[in-house]
């Protein structure tokens, strides 16, 4: 069922023409007495007007005829079997998403992008209403659902694509060089750990009605590393195409596109 709802957006604020806009992410650590710093100078509001989710269930997009792709949309929603667990509670042992999930999660990018020579997997996170216990152990894997409009990733939209290039000379300092010089995608993975959803769906947009210009670059420090977040400002109209999955089952993987070096490939969502 497609909704009808008003989407959060960053609010442009004059304080941005001479201060850049930041995010410190607080989780994993807490703040010290005499951090003065804020965690953060954003401001959101939502949009004006009802935007429109389509809902993408029961269509040939959703039954696996790939009408959506990652090279021209920026995402794509497939079916794989489910995986090997999915206990909520298995996916508090860090080591059996390391073993197991990660290396689910690897062969279906190879299967759905056509000439990969390397997958690395740098981060996951699981996304939940996080009780009043979860919130004081501050776990840094797990976190709230997002309500701000944003693109997924810490990249810069300047080229070249500074933060991307330098994540993966850190993470992959003796391939670095030949994977450079090749083509280099960061995908995002997202998969229920136990279905069917019934509340928060993940909406995404279309890549291609995405205006670069509408972008603000945001700073955004999470521990150890400092990279840049996009977020757009909202815009009349009902211009961006917004897409959803209902009821995403264990078995309805969804990837999206965050990074791709590519020229003309939709490189954001």
């Amino acid at each position: 069922m497609d909704i009808e709802t008003k989407l959060k957006y960053l609010q442009w604020q004059t304080s941005y023409a001479h201060t850049r806009p930041y995010r410190i992410a607080q989780f994993g650590r807490k703040r010290k007495n005499n951090d003065q710093k804020k965690p953060h100078n954003l401001v959101f509001q939502e949009g004006a007007a009802f935007e429109t989710i389509r809902d993408i269930r029961g269509t040939t997009e959703a039954e696996g005829n790939q009408s959506f792709t990652l090279e021209i949309n920026g995402f794509v929603y497939s079916r794989y079997p489910p995986p090997l667990f999915t206990n909520p509670k298995d996916f508090g042992d860090p080591a059996h998403i390391q073993n197991i999930f990660l290396p689910e999660c690897e062969a279906i990018l190879r299967n759905e992008i056509e000439g990969v020579d390397r997958v690395f997997i740098f981060d996951w996170k699981i996304r939940k209403k996080k009780s009043a216990k979860e919130q004081r152990k501050r776990n840094g894997n797990l976190l709230s659902f997002a309500r701000q409009v944003h693109i997924d990733t810490l990249l810069t939209k300047d080229e070249p694509a500074t933060s991307m290039l330098e994540r993966i000379r850190n993470h992959l300092p003796e391939e670095a060089h030949h994977l450079l010089s090749g083509r280099v995608q960061m995908i995002n993975m997202w998969r229920p750990i136990n279905g069917p959803v019934e509340d928060q769906p993940l909406a995404v947009c279309d890549g291609r009605t995405v205006d670069t210009s509408r972008l603000v670059e945001t700073d955004m420090t999470r521990g150890d590393y400092t990279g840049t977040m996009l977020y757009p400002l909202y815009e009349p109209g009902n211009i961006r195409q917004w897409y959803y999955l209902s009821r995403q089952g264990v078995e309805d993987v969804l990837l999206f596109k965050s990074f791709d070096s590519k020229t003309g490939s939709v490189k954001r969502e």
